[in-house]
C-alpha cells in the first residue's frame, strides 16, 4: 500500500509530462502542414506566373510557409528546452536601459497595438476573401492570429499569463484554427491554379 502511494504522484507527473509532449508535438505537426501547403502552393503560382497565368502570389505564399516553418522551430526549441534563460537575458537587458521599471506602461501598449493589428489583418483578409487570387490576404489574417497571440505571451503581461494558465487548450486552439485557415486557402489556391483551362 505505501509503494503504490509513492508511485501515484511519480505517475500523475509522468503522465502530464507526457500529455504536455504530445501536445507540443502536434502543435508542431499542425504549424508543419500550412508550411509545406504553402510552399507547394508558391511553387505552383510560380509555375502559372512562368506560363503567363495569375500567380504574382507566389512570395506571399511562401513567406507564410517560412512564417509556419519559424512558428514550428520556435515551439520545437521551445518544447526541447532550448530557450530557458533567454527572458532572464532579455529582462537583464530591460534592467540596464532603466526600461524594466515602467514595464506595465510598456506591455500594455505593445499587447494592444498586436492586438489591434492582428484584428485588421483578420478584417482586410475576409474583405478580400471574395477574390479568387488575393484569398492569400486571409490567409496573412489567420497567421497572424498566431504570431500575434505568441507576441502578446512573449511580452508576459500577468493576466494573459494567468488566462493561458487557466486555459493552456488556448494555445492550440489559436495555433490549429490558423493552421486549419491557412491550410484550407492555400489547398484552395493550389487547385484553383491546376484547374482545367477552357
Amino acid at each position: 500500500m505505501r509503494l503504490m502511494q509513492m508511485i501515484g504522484p511519480a505517475a500523475r507527473n509522468v503522465f502530464k509530462a507526457t500529455a504536455a509532449m504530445t501536445d507540443d508535438v502536434l502543435r508542431v505537426a499542425a504549424l508543419l502542414v500550412p508550411c509545406l501547403l504553402g510552399l507547394r502552393t508558391a511553387v505552383a503560382c510560380r509555375r502559372a506566373h512562368y506560363h503567363g497565368l495569375p500567380g504574382a502570389d507566389a512570395l506571399v505564399w511562401a513567406g507564410l510557409s517560412a512564417v509556419f516553418f519559424l512558428l514550428s522551430l520556435m515551439k520545437t526549441a521551445r518544447g526541447l528546452g532550448l530557450l530557458r534563460g533567454f527572458g532572464d537575458f532579455l529582462r537583464g537587458i530591460f534592467k540596464q536601459r532603466g526600461w524594466y521599471e515602467d514595464r506595465r506602461s510598456l506591455q500594455i501598449t505593445a499587447s494592444i497595438a498586436v492586438a489591434v493589428v492582428v484584428a485588421v489583418l483578420v478584417v482586410w483578409g475576409l474583405l478580400w476573401a471574395w477574390h479568387r487570387i488575393k484569398r492569400y490576404r486571409l490567409a496573412i489574417g489567420f497567421a497572424g492570429l498566431t504570431v500575434g497571440f505568441g507576441i502578446i505571451r512573449f511580452i508576459s503581461l500577468h493576466e494573459v499569463d494567468a488566462w493561458n494558465a487557466n486555459a493552456p487548450w488556448a494555445r492550440t486552439g489559436i495555433d490549429l484554427v490558423a493552421a486549419a485557415g491557412v491550410s484550407a486557402l492555400a489547398i484552395a489556391r493550389f487547385r484553383q491554379l491546376n484547374a482545367p483551362r477552357r
